[in-house]
């Protein structure tokens, strides 16, 4: 809380400020000025909360100082001191809704007393604001979401309407502005584009939809129109990593809900064209159009064919849907995620060349953070580009030894996975596996095995949203103390200091 004291006599203001505990009060910001003037310039840049002003002061007096300043910041508290009880004064005082009036020379006590009417009453006033301010949000997420909607009760709506002052005739336009999911908004954005609306003569009410999106319907007389390009223009200028997409106009209340719906349409084509920013309806993107159901089963026929024609096929996908450009975006990542889960499950081994991902069940999460088809498409390159790689590391071993290495891949995470077991799923004899497997691989089943876990370990351990327990039960170990254990012999650390050691070298 701030506070500013204005009076010409230095050792009045000197000892205001050594002799109270302004902590007491929660002020943190002190003023001084020693004379209406001076007071008035410091008011329209530090904008107190509280004033403590003497009446009598040179240049400018306190009353003509204290007019203009609750005309500049109304909230502000105002306390005067004077060693004049005149009746003019007195009347002053209370026309201006002073907090006190305290004669000079100065009682501290009575200083405190009122800085504590002051404290109290900016306290009372700030939860009744904020109160108001919940509320009226209430109320125009409320009235939002019946316009939206096309058989919202009439009698409702105008009640609401009239509550938060949103007009019910003239001319209307549903509007979304999208951000990064990446980035993080503050809530402000909202407010802040409510604020240019109503620079334009324009009334609005707007909902965030979700983190990184919010729409608003905005409300404008006929003679307003030609302000709405310019307003969406300073929205993009305003945060360059905006979107805008604009519905169709309604001329009617009743009709709102579908300039809202083809708002979404239109911004749902930021998801194909990430280098634009702003997107306007066109009628491709209106036709309701659904994801053929054939699509995954297609894909599971080509996925044991190898890399090089997944890769051919995604292309294809890829093509496909930016050519439309009409599936909604939702139902693209439904289809996207399970088409790569089954490319995660077919080769398990990627698991390991990719580790911004834990594994599997990060998948989802990771796409979903995603803003456009393109970084999809980025990402899915990649997946097929370590499938490939993988396929180049194991072409020189035989057919058993490959099946040997992804039975591994598959499995390492159940504790009971062992050389007797690998060799009964390829019927040889454990024995003779190894053999096998020393001769191509250099190193025994079991030490391969080992390595094969802590490496998945120590992978899982560069992140940091998994606990201990998790990563020991997740890589087949029998319990944590163990996983510790063998950690510790083979990295020469423990798993809490090899974790600590790659957040500091990060």
């Amino acid at each position: 809380m701030k506070i500013l004291i204005a009076d010409d006599e230095d050792y009045t203001r000197e000892g205001l400020v050594e002799e109270i505990d302004w902590e007491d009060f929660g002020i943190d910001e002190i003023m001084q000025a020693v004379n209406g003037e001076e007071a008035l310039k410091i008011v329209k840049w530090f904008r107190p909360d509280i004033v403590l002003s003497d009446i009598r002061m040179p240049k400018i007096d306190g009353i003509a100082f204290a007019e203009e300043m609750v005309r500049l910041i109304p909230g502000s508290k105002l306390i005067f001191m004077s060693g004049y009880m005149e009746t003019e004064y007195l009347k002053s005082a209370i026309r201006l809704s002073v907090i006190d009036y305290i004669e000079k020379p100065i009682d501290v006590v009575q200083v405190k007393k009122a800085l504590r009417r002051a404290v109290d009453e900016i306290a009372r006033e700030r939860k009744t604001r904020e109160a108001d301010q919940v509320n009226r949000e209430f109320r125009q997420q409320k009235l939002f979401e019946l316009l939206v909607h096309r058989d919202s009760d009439e009698r409702t709506v105008e009640k609401l309407a009239g509550e938060v002052g949103f007009p019910m005739t003239g001319d209307y336009v549903c509007v979304a502005v999208q951000f990064p999911r990446s980035r993080k908004n503050t809530g402000g954005e909202l407010e802040q584009v409510l604020e240019l609306v109503s620079g334009i003569e324009c009334r609005a009410v707007g909902v965030w939809q979700e983190e990184s999106c919010f729409e608003i319907i905005l409300s404008y007389p006929e003679k307003a129109h030609y302000r709405l390009a310019p307003l969406y223009w300073r929205i993009l200028e305003k945060w360059p990593e905006s979107k805008v997409a604009v519905g169709i106009e309604a001329g009617d209340c009743r009709n709102i809900y579908n300039s809202c719906k083809t708002a979404r349409a239109a911004m749902n084509c930021a998801f194909y064209q990430p280098d634009k920013r702003m997107y306007e309806i066109d009628e491709i993107i209106l036709q309701k159009r659904f994801m053929e159901p054939g699509i995954y089963g297609a894909f599971l026929r080509v996925l044991p064919e190898g890399p090089n024609r997944m890769s051919e096929w995604f292309q294809s996908l890829f093509g496909d849907l930016v050519s439309r450009k009409y599936y909604q975006k939702e139902q693209v990542y439904t289809l996207m995620i399970s088409l790569l889960t089954a490319v995660f499950r077919q080769y398990p081994e990627i698991c390991g060349r990719l580790p911004q991902l834990g594994g599997e069940e990060q998948l989802q999460s990771r796409i979903l953070g995603m803003d456009s088809l393109r970084e999809i498409q980025d990402f899915t390159e990649k997946i097929l580009g370590c499938v490939q790689e993988r396929e180049e590391a194991l072409s020189g071993y035989s057919r058993v030894i490959r099946g040997v290495l992804d039975y591994i891949a598959a499995h390492y995470g159940e504790e009971n996975l062992s050389t007797a077991r690998i060799a009964e799923y390829f019927h040889f004899s454990p024995a003779y596996m190894n053999v096998l497997f020393k001769q191509e691989m250099k190193v025994t089943l079991k030490q391969y095995l080992s390595s094969y876990r802590l490496e998945r370990a120590r992978k899982l351990l560069e992140q940091d949203y998994m606990k201990i327990t998790e990563i020991a039960e997740k890589c087949g170990y029998a319990n944590a103390n163990y996983f510790a254990k063998v950690f510790r012999e083979s990295m020469g650390m423990t798993p809490v200091e090899y974790r600590e050691k790659c957040i500091k070298s990060f």
